[in-house]
C-alpha cells in the first residue's frame, strides 16, 4: 500500500514538474518577441548590389522599349497605338502586381519569388518572338512579362528594407539609381542588338540578361530571427491588469508618478513628508508591476513570423527612417523593429494567412475615407498619363520629325538616364534643406517637368531636345523618389503599406490606358506634338492637385496649433506639468 502511494506521489511529482516547464515557457513565449534586425552592412552589401542590377535590367529593360518599338510595328504591320499596348501591358501588370507579389513574398520568401519571377520573366518575352501577330504578342511579352518582372522587382524594393535601417536612405538611393543607369545603357544596347542580330535574336539576348535576375535573387537570405524582451508602450497597457480601480493609474508620466505616490499606493495614504527611501521604493514597485503587465498585454511575435519582411510596417519605406515619429520615439532599433513589425489577430486558423494578411492590408480601399488619399491616387494618375510619353517617343520624334541620325537619337534615352540617376541619388538630401518638403520638392519637379514637355513641340533642334531631356529626366526623378515618402508622411507609417498598394494600382491602370491612347492620338494626327502636350499639362495638373495637399496639411496644421492653444489656456496645469 505504502509503495502504491509513493508511486502515486511520485507521478504526480512528474507531473507536476512538467507542468511547471509548460508554465515555464508559456511565459517565455509571453515575455519575450523574435526580431529580424538589419545588419545595416556586411552581406547587407552584396544584397544591395544584387537588388541594384535587378532594378538596372527590369526598369532599364522597359524604359528602352521606345527604342526598339519601331521593329515590331514594321514586323506586323500594326499602328502606333498597338505596339504601344504591348510595353503598356508590361508597365502595368509590372505595378498591379504589387499586391501579389508582395503577399507572395511575405508568405514564401523574397528569394523564391525572385527566382520564379525572372524566369517567368525571361521566358515570355523570348516566347514572344514566336508571336504569330501583335495580339499574342501583348499576352506574352505584356502580360506574362509585365507579371514575372513585377514579382522580381518588388522584392529587391523589399530586402533593400529588410536589411538597412539607418543606413536606408543610402542604401534606397544606390538601388533606385539602378533605373537610370539602365536607362542610360539598354536603350543603346537594345537598338544595337537589333541591328546586329534582328530584333528576334536580339530580343532573346535581352530575355537572357533578364534571367540573370534570377542569380541575384539567390542572394536575398533571409535574416535570423532573433529574441528581444518586451516592453509594450503605454497605449498597450490596461489600468486594471495591476491596479484596481480604486487606484492610481500607472500611465502616469513621472512627474505624476510622485504626485500619485505621494496620495495613493496600492490604496494607502502616505504622508507627503515622507522620506525619501520610501519613494523610491514605492516607484520601484510601480515599475516591477507595470513590466509585469507589459509583457502579457499582447500576442508575441514569433521566430516564423518574424522573418516573414512584409510584416515590418517600414519595409517598403524608401526614405530615411530617422525622420519617422516612430523611429524617433524608441530609445534604439531594436525596439523600433519590435514596435513597428505587426502581426494581424485571426480567430481563424490558415496555411495562407501570412499571404493574406498583405494582400488585404496592400488593398484596404478603406484608406480611401481620407480625402488625402484620394488626392494622391488622383494626382498619381494624372502623372502616369505623361510619364512614358517621353520614353516612348523621344527617339521617334527626334528620327522622324526632326531628322535626327538614329544612331545619335538613341542616346537621348542615355540623357534621360544620366539626368534621371543623379538626381534620385541627391534628392534626399535637397529635402534636407530648410523649408524644401518632400512635398513641395515633388512639386517643383512636377511643375517643371510639366512646362518641359508643353515645350517640346517647339524643340526642332538635337541640342534643344537634349536640354528637355536633362531637365525632364532630372525633373521627374523628384516625383519618383520622393512619391512613396509623401505618401508615409500623409498617412503614417501605420496605414502606409495600404496606401502604397493603392497608389500603385491606380499607377498601373493609367499605364494600361495611357501610352495606347497617345499611339492612337499619334496615329490619327501624324504628330508627336500633342500626346506632349498632353503629357505636360498631366504633370501641372498633378502639380496642382500636390499643392492642394500642402494647402490642406497647412490648414490642418493651423486647426491643431488653435485646439493646442486652447487646451493650454482651460487647462493651465498643463503647463506646469
Amino acid at each position: 500500500m505504502a509503495k502504491e502511494i509513493e508511486k502515486k506521489l511520485e507521478a504526480e511529482a512528474v507531473e507536476l514538474t512538467s507542468d511547471k516547464r509548460k508554465l515555464r515557457k508559456l511565459d517565455d513565449d509571453e515575455e519575450y518577441d523574435y526580431i529580424t534586425i538589419p545588419p545595416d552592412g556586411g552581406f547587407g552589401w552584396v544584397v544591395l548590389i544584387a537588388c541594384f542590377l535587378i532594378n538596372l535590367i527590369i526598369d532599364g529593360f522597359l524604359y528602352a522599349f521606345g527604342a526598339i518599338s519601331d521593329d515590331l510595328k514594321e514586323f506586323y504591320h500594326c499602328p502606333e497605338w498597338a505596339v504601344s499596348l504591348v510595353i503598356s501591358l508590361a508597365c502595368g501588370f509590372y505595378l498591379l502586381s504589387a499586391p501579389i507579389a508582395s503577399a507572395l513574398c511575405n508568405k514564401f520568401g523574397c528569394r523564391p519569388i525572385g527566382i520564379i519571377g525572372s524566369f517567368i520573366a525571361a521566358l515570355a518575352i523570348a516566347a514572344s518572338i514566336f508571336s504569330p501577330n501583335i495580339y499574342i504578342m501583348w499576352l506574352l511579352f505584356g502580360v506574362i512579362g509585365g507579371i514575372g518582372m513585377g514579382l522580381v522587382y518588388l522584392p529587391s524594393i523589399v530586402m533593400v528594407g529588410y536589411y538597412f535601417e539607418e543606413k536606408r536612405a543610402i542604401a534606397t538611393g544606390i538601388v533606385t539609381a539602378g533605373t537610370g543607369i539602365g536607362s542610360i545603357t539598354f536603350g543603346p544596347l537594345s537598338r544595337l542588338l537589333f541591328d546586329w542580330f534582328g530584333w528576334k535574336k536580339g530580343l532573346i539576348i535581352l530575355a537572357c540578361i533578364v534571367a540573370l535576375c534570377a542569380a541575384c535573387s539567390t542572394l536575398m537570405v533571409p535574416l535570423k530571427p532573433t529574441r528581444k524582451r518586451r516592453i509594450l508602450q503605454a497605449h498597450e497597457i490596461h489600468d486594471e491588469d495591476v491596479f484596481p480601480p480604486t487606484t492610481t493609474s500607472p500611465l502616469l508620466s513621472d512627474t505624476k508618478d510622485f504626485e500619485a505616490i505621494g496620495t495613493s499606493v496600492s490604496g494607502h495614504k502616505l504622508n507627503p513628508t515622507a522620506h525619501e527611501g520610501e519613494i523610491e521604493e514605492m516607484i520601484r514597485k510601480r515599475s516591477r508591476a507595470n513590466s509585469a503587465i507589459s509583457v502579457k498585454s499582447r500576442q508575441s511575435i514569433k521566430a516564423e513570423d518574424a522573418v516573414r519582411p512584409l510584416y515590418k510596417e517600414d519595409v517598403l519605406y524608401q526614405g530615411d527612417t530617422k525622420d519617422l515619429p516612430e523611429y524617433q520615439s524608441q530609445p534604439d532599433i531594436p525596439t523600433y523593429i519590435q514596435e513597428t513589425t505587426k502581426i494581424p489577430d485571426t480567430t481563424i486558423k490558415s496555411p495562407m494567412k501570412s499571404f493574406w494578411d498583405v494582400f488585404l492590408s496592400m488593398t484596404n480601399f478603406n484608406v480611401l475615407n481620407d480625402k488625402k488619399m484620394i488626392i494622391i491616387c488622383l494626382a498619381n494618375v494624372c502623372s502616369m498619363i505623361g510619364y512614358y510619353t517621353p520614353y516612348l517617343f523621344i527617339v521617334k520624334v527626334a528620327i522622324k520629325e526632326r531628322s535626327i541620325d538614329p544612331r545619335s537619337a538613341v542616346f537621348l534615352l542615355s540623357i534621360i538616364g544620366f539626368s534621371n540617376t543623379f538626381v534620385r541619388f541627391t534628392s534626399g538630401w535637397v529635402t534636407k534643406i530648410p523649408k524644401m518638403s518632400p512635398l513641395l520638392v515633388n512639386n517643383i519637379g512636377l511643375t517643371v517637368a510639366g512646362i518641359a514637355t508643353l515645350l517640346v513641340p517647339f524643340c526642332r533642334t538635337h541640342a534643344l531636345l537634349i536640354i528637355y531631356c536633362i531637365i525632364w529626366g532630372g525633373f521627374i526623378a523628384f516625383h519618383v523618389s520622393l512619391s512613396p515618402v509623401i505618401v508615409c508622411q500623409l498617412v503614417g507609417l501605420e496605414r502606409y503599406s495600404s496606401a502604397l498598394g493603392l497608389t500603385l494600382m491606380f499607377r498601373g491602370i493609367t499605364s494600361l490606358s495611357a501610352p495606347p491612347i497617345m499611339g492612337a492620338i499619334r496615329d490619327a494626327t501624324s504628330s508627336f506634338n500633342i500626346p506632349f502636350m498632353i503629357g505636360g499639362i498631366s504633370f501641372i495638373t498633378s502639380a496642382l492637385m500636390h499643392f492642394f495637399l500642402m494647402w490642406i496639411n497647412h490648414q490642418e496644421i493651423k486647426e491643431k496649433e488653435k485646439i493646442d492653444k486652447g487646451t493650454t489656456k482651460t487647462n493651465p496645469a498643463i503647463i506646469n506639468a
